[in-house]
């Protein structure tokens, strides 16, 4: 069963998990940098968005409202990095003169959230989570290539938002909506 990866309900679900690789994608690092030397805060929420992966039948399960945290992947300094909650999920624009995203048929969706960002020393890393015996065993570390979104269950996030308290106000989980989970 290690590493099986079995389908779910969205009553499995405590939070979504959306994942970003800066060695291969998206500059997180750098674009984090950028929103910090322009003033930034990291103390409220921000709006940002992630394309699901247009192979995964979670992103119809995925709806306005649900809590979302991005995890960072990578060989350096991996972990969650954002908390909050789910705005929306839509289509995403054709890229170019493309009709479809990454050969697959059907267009990627957009999942769209507000999120309080951790920044790099705030963030939890893997190796914590591994030590924490409710995130130890979780699908982001048991299958940690999948395509988004993965998800934390309830006892997990509730593990998660833990970790988090100890790093941020209690007025950042209020804004964040991650208040209730502790």
């Amino acid at each position: 069963m290690e590493g099986r990866v079995l389908p779910i309900t969205r009553t499995d679900v405590g939070c979504w998990i959306i994942k970003c690789n800066p060695a291969t994608g998206t500059d997180y690092f750098g674009t984090l940098d950028n929103m910090i030397s322009m003033g930034v805060s990291s103390t409220v929420t921000l709006a940002d968005s992630w394309c699901l992966s247009a192979r995964s039948g979670r992103r119809t399960l995925v709806r306005e409202g649900d809590l979302v945290a991005l995890w960072v992947t990578g060989p350096k300094d991996p972990g969650i990095y954002e908390y909050g909650w789910v705005t929306g999920v839509k289509p995403q624009e054709p890229i170019a003169d493309s009709e479809f995203v990454n050969g697959t048929g059907a267009p990627q969706d957009k999942l769209h959230y507000q999120a309080i960002r951790l920044g790099r020393s705030g963030h939890i890393a893997r190796s914590l989570m591994q030590a924490t015996p409710e995130l130890a065993a979780c699908e982001q570390l048991r299958a940690p290539m999948m395509s988004n979104p993965s998800y934390f269950t309830d006892d997990e996030v509730r593990g998660l938002a833990r970790l988090i308290a100890a790093r941020q106000t209690a007025g950042q989980l209020r804004a964040a909506r991650w208040d209730t989970l502790l």
